[in-house]
Protein backbone atom coordinates (compact mmCIF):
# COMPACT_ATOMS: atom_id res chain seq x y z
CA UNK A 1 0.00 0.00 0.00
CA UNK A 2 1.31 3.83 -0.53
CA UNK A 3 2.68 5.36 2.31
CA UNK A 4 0.24 7.93 4.36
CA UNK A 5 3.19 10.16 4.37
CA UNK A 6 3.67 11.72 0.79
CA UNK A 7 7.63 11.48 -0.65
CA UNK A 8 8.80 14.28 -2.44
CA UNK A 9 11.31 14.03 -5.63
CA UNK A 10 13.88 16.52 -7.09
CA UNK A 11 14.12 15.79 -10.80
CA UNK A 12 16.67 17.85 -13.18
CA UNK A 13 16.14 18.04 -16.65
CA UNK A 14 19.26 18.96 -18.77
CA UNK A 15 18.82 19.37 -22.12
CA UNK A 16 19.88 21.87 -24.86
CA UNK A 17 15.99 22.33 -25.50
CA UNK A 18 14.53 22.85 -21.70
CA UNK A 19 17.64 24.25 -20.35
CA UNK A 20 17.90 23.45 -16.35
CA UNK A 21 14.47 22.85 -14.73
CA UNK A 22 14.04 22.20 -11.18
CA UNK A 23 10.77 19.76 -10.30
CA UNK A 24 11.13 20.18 -6.48
CA UNK A 25 8.10 19.96 -3.97
CA UNK A 26 5.53 22.40 -4.60
CA UNK A 27 2.50 24.01 -2.62
CA UNK A 28 0.11 21.05 -4.43
CA UNK A 29 2.45 18.41 -3.42
CA UNK A 30 0.32 16.92 -1.05
CA UNK A 31 -2.94 17.13 -3.34
CA UNK A 32 -3.17 13.35 -4.83
CA UNK A 33 -4.64 15.12 -7.85
CA UNK A 34 -1.34 16.21 -8.60
CA UNK A 35 0.83 13.09 -8.20
CA UNK A 36 1.70 11.61 -11.17
CA UNK A 37 3.49 7.72 -11.69
CA UNK A 38 6.00 7.16 -14.38
CA UNK A 39 6.73 3.64 -14.57
CA UNK A 40 8.97 1.19 -16.96
CA UNK A 41 7.61 -0.81 -19.21
CA UNK A 42 9.76 -2.85 -21.85
CA UNK A 43 7.12 -4.82 -24.15
CA UNK A 44 3.22 -5.39 -25.20
CA UNK A 45 3.43 -8.13 -22.68
CA UNK A 46 0.11 -8.43 -20.73
CA UNK A 47 1.19 -9.95 -17.42
CA UNK A 48 4.15 -7.16 -17.32
CA UNK A 49 1.96 -4.63 -18.33
CA UNK A 50 -0.64 -5.75 -15.90
CA UNK A 51 2.36 -5.86 -13.04
CA UNK A 52 3.40 -2.09 -13.77
CA UNK A 53 0.11 -0.65 -14.09
CA UNK A 54 -1.20 -1.87 -10.54
CA UNK A 55 2.27 -0.54 -9.19
CA UNK A 56 1.13 3.01 -10.96
CA UNK A 57 -2.15 3.20 -9.45
CA UNK A 58 -1.07 2.04 -5.88
CA UNK A 59 1.83 4.92 -6.48
CA UNK A 60 -0.63 8.24 -7.51
CA UNK A 61 -3.25 6.38 -4.81
CA UNK A 62 -6.88 6.50 -4.70
CA UNK A 63 -8.04 4.06 -7.62
CA UNK A 64 -10.06 1.70 -6.46
CA UNK A 65 -11.84 4.07 -4.63
CA UNK A 66 -12.28 6.07 -7.61
CA UNK A 67 -13.89 3.05 -9.60
CA UNK A 68 -15.47 0.69 -6.86
CA UNK A 69 -19.03 0.12 -7.54
CA UNK A 70 -18.99 2.86 -10.56
CA UNK A 71 -19.76 2.57 -14.40
CA UNK A 72 -16.45 3.59 -15.91
CA UNK A 73 -16.18 5.07 -19.92
CA UNK A 74 -12.87 4.44 -21.26
CA UNK A 75 -11.66 6.74 -24.16
CA UNK A 76 -8.73 5.27 -26.31
CA UNK A 77 -7.10 6.55 -29.15
CA UNK A 78 -7.88 4.50 -32.59
CA UNK A 79 -7.56 7.84 -34.62
CA UNK A 80 -8.90 7.69 -38.02
CA UNK A 81 -8.96 3.87 -37.56
CA UNK A 82 -6.99 3.17 -40.69
CA UNK A 83 -4.56 0.47 -39.07
CA UNK A 84 -1.58 0.90 -40.81
CA UNK A 85 2.25 0.46 -39.85
CA UNK A 86 4.56 3.29 -39.70
CA UNK A 87 7.62 1.53 -40.91
CA UNK A 88 7.81 -1.71 -39.38
CA UNK A 89 5.45 -1.25 -36.41
CA UNK A 90 1.95 -1.97 -36.76
CA UNK A 91 -0.48 0.91 -35.62
CA UNK A 92 -1.30 -0.62 -32.47
CA UNK A 93 2.49 -0.11 -31.62
CA UNK A 94 2.74 3.47 -33.20
CA UNK A 95 -0.41 5.12 -33.18
CA UNK A 96 -3.13 3.97 -31.68
CA UNK A 97 -3.47 3.09 -27.98
CA UNK A 98 -1.85 -0.90 -27.23
CA UNK A 99 -4.96 -2.92 -26.55
CA UNK A 100 -2.93 -4.95 -23.97
CA UNK A 101 -2.57 -1.24 -22.34
CA UNK A 102 -6.25 -0.90 -22.53
CA UNK A 103 -7.09 -4.98 -21.32
CA UNK A 104 -4.93 -4.56 -18.30
CA UNK A 105 -6.23 -1.18 -17.28
CA UNK A 106 -10.18 -3.31 -17.49
CA UNK A 107 -8.35 -6.40 -15.27
CA UNK A 108 -7.46 -4.27 -12.94
CA UNK A 109 -10.50 -1.49 -12.72
CA UNK A 110 -13.36 -5.11 -12.36
CA UNK A 111 -10.59 -6.48 -9.60
CA UNK A 112 -11.65 -3.09 -7.78
CA UNK A 113 -14.69 -3.84 -7.76
CA UNK A 114 -15.84 -1.29 -11.01
CA UNK A 115 -19.11 -2.38 -11.73
CA UNK A 116 -19.79 -1.83 -15.47
CA UNK A 117 -16.59 -0.56 -18.35
CA UNK A 118 -17.54 0.61 -21.90
CA UNK A 119 -14.45 1.06 -24.30
CA UNK A 120 -15.26 4.13 -26.74
CA UNK A 121 -14.14 5.75 -29.42
CA UNK A 122 -15.69 8.18 -32.23
CA UNK A 123 -14.80 5.89 -35.28
CA UNK A 124 -15.19 7.00 -38.69
CA UNK A 125 -16.53 3.83 -40.14
CA UNK A 126 -19.51 2.35 -40.16
CA UNK A 127 -18.87 -1.37 -39.95
CA UNK A 128 -20.79 -3.30 -36.74
CA UNK A 129 -19.14 -1.95 -33.59
CA UNK A 130 -17.03 -4.91 -32.33
CA UNK A 131 -15.69 -5.62 -36.31
CA UNK A 132 -14.18 -1.74 -36.34
CA UNK A 133 -12.65 -2.66 -32.63
CA UNK A 134 -11.76 -6.18 -34.01
CA UNK A 135 -10.12 -4.75 -37.38
CA UNK A 136 -8.54 -2.30 -35.14
CA UNK A 137 -6.22 -5.22 -32.86
CA UNK A 138 -8.90 -5.08 -30.20
CA UNK A 139 -9.94 -8.93 -30.29
CA UNK A 140 -12.98 -8.64 -28.07
CA UNK A 141 -13.62 -11.97 -27.25
CA UNK A 142 -10.38 -11.95 -25.47
CA UNK A 143 -11.62 -8.42 -23.62
CA UNK A 144 -15.26 -9.98 -22.69
CA UNK A 145 -13.39 -13.09 -21.85
CA UNK A 146 -11.27 -11.75 -19.03
CA UNK A 147 -13.83 -9.08 -18.01
CA UNK A 148 -17.19 -9.80 -17.93
CA UNK A 149 -18.74 -6.45 -17.02
CA UNK A 150 -17.55 -5.13 -20.54
CA UNK A 151 -19.06 -3.20 -23.15
CA UNK A 152 -18.14 -1.61 -26.57
CA UNK A 153 -19.49 1.74 -28.19
CA UNK A 154 -18.87 3.85 -31.58
CA UNK A 155 -19.68 7.53 -29.98
CA UNK A 156 -19.80 8.84 -33.56
CA UNK A 157 -23.14 9.50 -33.02
CA UNK A 158 -26.51 8.68 -30.57
CA UNK A 159 -25.65 5.31 -30.84
CA UNK A 160 -26.89 2.70 -28.32
CA UNK A 161 -28.37 5.53 -26.20
CA UNK A 162 -30.61 6.62 -28.54
CA UNK A 163 -30.16 10.53 -28.34
CA UNK A 164 -27.39 12.89 -27.17
CA UNK A 165 -26.78 14.65 -23.91
CA UNK A 166 -25.61 18.07 -23.86
CA UNK A 167 -23.01 18.94 -20.99
CA UNK A 168 -21.86 22.43 -20.73
CA UNK A 169 -18.68 24.08 -20.09
CA UNK A 170 -19.12 26.90 -17.51
CA UNK A 171 -18.02 30.58 -17.59
CA UNK A 172 -15.23 31.78 -19.74
CA UNK A 173 -15.29 29.08 -22.31
CA UNK A 174 -13.10 29.57 -25.12
CA UNK A 175 -14.94 28.37 -28.31
CA UNK A 176 -17.68 26.58 -27.01
CA UNK A 177 -20.64 26.81 -24.36
CA UNK A 178 -21.42 23.09 -24.27
CA UNK A 179 -21.03 20.18 -26.03
CA UNK A 180 -23.19 17.13 -27.50
CA UNK A 181 -21.88 14.12 -26.44
CA UNK A 182 -23.05 9.77 -26.89
CA UNK A 183 -24.51 8.89 -23.72
CA UNK A 184 -21.64 6.91 -22.61
CA UNK A 185 -19.84 10.07 -22.25
CA UNK A 186 -22.50 11.48 -19.39
CA UNK A 187 -24.04 8.33 -17.76
CA UNK A 188 -20.78 7.20 -16.18
CA UNK A 189 -18.83 7.93 -12.96
CA UNK A 190 -15.33 7.82 -14.22
CA UNK A 191 -14.16 9.51 -17.28
CA UNK A 192 -10.71 7.43 -18.09
CA UNK A 193 -8.37 8.51 -20.92
CA UNK A 194 -5.66 6.26 -22.13
CA UNK A 195 -3.56 7.98 -24.73
CA UNK A 196 -0.48 7.14 -26.63
CA UNK A 197 2.44 9.20 -26.12
CA UNK A 198 2.95 11.03 -29.57
CA UNK A 199 3.71 14.20 -31.13
CA UNK A 200 0.73 16.28 -33.16
CA UNK A 201 0.98 18.10 -36.18
CA UNK A 202 -1.57 21.11 -35.35
CA UNK A 203 -0.86 20.69 -31.53
CA UNK A 204 2.70 19.37 -31.05
CA UNK A 205 1.56 17.34 -28.58
CA UNK A 206 -1.09 14.63 -28.27
CA UNK A 207 -1.64 12.83 -24.83
CA UNK A 208 -4.68 12.64 -22.70
CA UNK A 209 -6.15 15.75 -22.74
CA UNK A 210 -6.34 15.80 -26.75
CA UNK A 211 -6.99 12.15 -26.86
CA UNK A 212 -10.48 13.72 -25.99
CA UNK A 213 -11.20 15.91 -28.83
CA UNK A 214 -12.35 12.66 -30.48
CA UNK A 215 -15.42 12.38 -27.52
CA UNK A 216 -18.03 14.79 -29.08
CA UNK A 217 -19.96 12.95 -32.15
CA UNK A 218 -18.48 12.87 -35.81
CA UNK A 219 -22.65 13.54 -37.02
CA UNK A 220 -22.63 16.97 -34.93
CA UNK A 221 -18.90 18.16 -35.36
CA UNK A 222 -18.33 16.55 -39.14
CA UNK A 223 -20.71 16.72 -40.97
CA UNK A 224 -23.23 18.11 -39.09
CA UNK A 225 -26.65 16.61 -39.29
CA UNK A 226 -25.41 13.28 -40.86
CA UNK A 227 -25.89 10.42 -38.50
CA UNK A 228 -23.74 7.79 -40.72
CA UNK A 229 -20.73 10.31 -40.98
CA UNK A 230 -17.71 8.44 -41.81
CA UNK A 231 -15.69 11.76 -41.72
CA UNK A 232 -13.34 13.11 -39.04
CA UNK A 233 -14.49 16.52 -36.62
CA UNK A 234 -13.95 18.83 -39.63
CA UNK A 235 -15.98 21.46 -38.44
CA UNK A 236 -14.25 21.77 -35.01
CA UNK A 237 -10.67 21.85 -37.31
CA UNK A 238 -11.75 24.74 -39.33
CA UNK A 239 -15.19 25.81 -38.29
CA UNK A 240 -18.60 25.73 -40.32
CA UNK A 241 -20.20 28.76 -41.55
CA UNK A 242 -23.17 27.07 -43.07
CA UNK A 243 -24.61 25.34 -39.87
CA UNK A 244 -24.57 26.65 -36.37
CA UNK A 245 -23.29 23.74 -34.24
CA UNK A 246 -24.50 23.20 -30.91
CA UNK A 247 -23.22 25.41 -28.47
CA UNK A 248 -20.41 26.89 -30.46
CA UNK A 249 -19.88 30.76 -29.74
CA UNK A 250 -18.48 31.82 -32.88
CA UNK A 251 -19.26 29.33 -36.18
CA UNK A 252 -15.71 30.34 -37.26
CA UNK A 253 -13.08 31.55 -34.91
CA UNK A 254 -10.26 32.09 -37.12
CA UNK A 255 -10.39 30.68 -40.67
CA UNK A 256 -8.14 28.38 -41.45
CA UNK A 257 -6.59 28.77 -38.23
CA UNK A 258 -6.62 25.02 -36.97
CA UNK A 259 -3.83 25.76 -34.40
CA UNK A 260 -5.66 28.67 -32.97
CA UNK A 261 -9.04 26.63 -32.31
CA UNK A 262 -8.04 22.69 -31.80
CA UNK A 263 -6.19 24.15 -28.30
CA UNK A 264 -9.50 25.93 -27.13
CA UNK A 265 -11.79 23.34 -28.21
CA UNK A 266 -9.88 20.49 -26.77
CA UNK A 267 -10.10 22.52 -23.06
CA UNK A 268 -13.69 23.39 -24.03
CA UNK A 269 -14.04 19.19 -24.06
CA UNK A 270 -12.21 18.47 -20.95
CA UNK A 271 -13.89 21.32 -19.24
CA UNK A 272 -17.02 20.16 -20.21
CA UNK A 273 -16.55 16.42 -19.90
CA UNK A 274 -13.75 16.40 -17.03
CA UNK A 275 -11.40 13.74 -17.13
CA UNK A 276 -10.79 11.49 -13.72
CA UNK A 277 -7.67 9.49 -14.74
CA UNK A 278 -5.19 10.07 -17.45
CA UNK A 279 -2.92 6.92 -18.44
CA UNK A 280 -0.56 7.35 -21.40
CA UNK A 281 0.81 4.45 -23.19
CA UNK A 282 4.41 5.13 -24.30
CA UNK A 283 6.00 2.02 -24.51
CA UNK A 284 6.50 2.29 -28.01
CA UNK A 285 5.31 4.76 -30.68
CA UNK A 286 6.08 7.37 -33.00
CA UNK A 287 7.57 11.24 -32.93
CA UNK A 288 7.48 13.80 -35.75
CA UNK A 289 3.43 13.37 -35.90
CA UNK A 290 0.22 11.50 -35.17
CA UNK A 291 -0.25 8.52 -37.91
CA UNK A 292 1.14 7.19 -40.53
CA UNK A 293 -0.56 9.88 -42.64
CA UNK A 294 2.26 12.50 -41.36
CA UNK A 295 4.71 10.72 -44.37
CA UNK A 296 8.48 10.80 -43.81
CA UNK A 297 8.70 13.54 -41.16
CA UNK A 298 7.96 10.64 -38.72
CA UNK A 299 10.19 8.68 -37.15
CA UNK A 300 9.99 5.36 -34.53
CA UNK A 301 9.98 5.94 -30.94
CA UNK A 302 10.43 3.26 -28.02
CA UNK A 303 10.47 5.61 -25.02
CA UNK A 304 9.34 2.69 -22.68
CA UNK A 305 7.27 3.88 -20.01
CA UNK A 306 3.49 3.63 -18.54
CA UNK A 307 2.64 7.34 -17.21
CA UNK A 308 -0.85 7.83 -14.93
CA UNK A 309 -2.40 10.17 -12.68
CA UNK A 310 -5.03 11.61 -11.58
CA UNK A 311 -5.27 15.17 -13.28
CA UNK A 312 -4.89 14.77 -17.09
CA UNK A 313 -2.95 18.82 -17.17
CA UNK A 314 -0.53 17.11 -14.81
CA UNK A 315 -0.26 14.06 -16.23
CA UNK A 316 0.36 15.60 -20.15
CA UNK A 317 2.81 17.87 -18.16
CA UNK A 318 4.81 15.61 -16.85
CA UNK A 319 4.42 13.42 -19.84
CA UNK A 320 5.38 16.80 -22.42
CA UNK A 321 8.67 16.75 -20.15
CA UNK A 322 9.67 12.68 -20.66
CA UNK A 323 9.67 14.01 -24.33
CA UNK A 324 11.95 15.95 -24.04
CA UNK A 325 9.75 18.97 -23.91
CA UNK A 326 8.63 21.99 -21.71
CA UNK A 327 5.14 21.84 -20.95
CA UNK A 328 5.13 25.80 -20.00
CA UNK A 329 6.45 26.28 -23.71
CA UNK A 330 5.48 29.41 -25.88
CA UNK A 331 2.50 28.88 -28.32
CA UNK A 332 4.20 28.78 -32.11
CA UNK A 333 7.35 27.91 -31.09
CA UNK A 334 8.78 24.17 -30.39
CA UNK A 335 7.38 22.22 -29.25
CA UNK A 336 3.54 23.84 -30.36
CA UNK A 337 5.29 24.89 -33.80
CA UNK A 338 1.70 25.40 -35.07
CA UNK A 339 -0.60 25.66 -32.25
CA UNK A 340 -0.66 27.25 -28.73
CA UNK A 341 -0.10 25.51 -26.18
CA UNK A 342 -2.88 23.31 -24.99
CA UNK A 343 -1.84 22.75 -21.51
CA UNK A 344 -1.14 26.21 -20.48
CA UNK A 345 -4.67 26.70 -22.18
CA UNK A 346 -6.29 24.15 -19.52
CA UNK A 347 -4.47 25.50 -16.78
CA UNK A 348 -5.47 29.15 -17.38
CA UNK A 349 -9.06 27.66 -17.10
CA UNK A 350 -8.38 25.44 -13.72
CA UNK A 351 -7.91 22.21 -15.12
CA UNK A 352 -4.87 21.64 -13.70
CA UNK A 353 -1.01 22.07 -13.73
CA UNK A 354 1.34 22.50 -16.47
CA UNK A 355 4.05 23.88 -13.66
CA UNK A 356 6.72 20.80 -13.09
CA UNK A 357 7.50 22.48 -9.23
CA UNK A 358 3.58 21.86 -8.31
CA UNK A 359 3.57 18.47 -9.54
CA UNK A 360 4.52 15.60 -7.29
CA UNK A 361 6.21 12.92 -9.88
CA UNK A 362 6.48 9.02 -8.48
CA UNK A 363 8.19 6.03 -9.62
CA UNK A 364 10.97 6.75 -12.07
CA UNK A 365 12.55 10.72 -12.29
CA UNK A 366 11.79 12.51 -15.42
CA UNK A 367 15.78 12.72 -15.95
CA UNK A 368 15.67 8.73 -16.25
CA UNK A 369 12.19 8.21 -17.96
CA UNK A 370 13.28 10.74 -20.60
CA UNK A 371 13.06 9.93 -24.52
CA UNK A 372 13.85 13.06 -26.89
CA UNK A 373 11.13 13.23 -29.58
CA UNK A 374 11.51 14.88 -32.75
CA UNK A 375 9.55 18.55 -32.89
CA UNK A 376 7.03 18.33 -35.47
CA UNK A 377 7.56 20.70 -38.29
CA UNK A 378 6.72 23.90 -38.91
CA UNK A 379 3.83 24.81 -41.09
CA UNK A 380 4.58 27.00 -44.31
Amino acid sequence: MPSRKPIYRRTFITSTSLGVLALCKGSHGADPLHRVGIRRCRRYRYEEIHEQLSQLFEQIGGIPDLVRGKTVSIKVNLTNVRPNPVYTLPAIETVYTHPLVVLASCTLFHAYGANRIIICESMTRNDETKAIYNACGYNTAVFESMVPILEWENTKNKGTGGKYHTLPVGENAYAFTSFDFNHRYVETDVMVSIAKMKNHDICGLTLSLKNMFGAPPNAIYAEPGKESTTSAKGALHSGDKNTQMPGVILPVLHPGEDGYRLPRIITDICRARPIDLALIDGITTMSGGEGEWNGKQLGLAIPNVLIAGRNPVCTDAVAAAVMGFDPQGAGWKKPFPNAENTLKMAADRGLGQNDLSQIEVLGLEIAQARYTFMHGKKRD
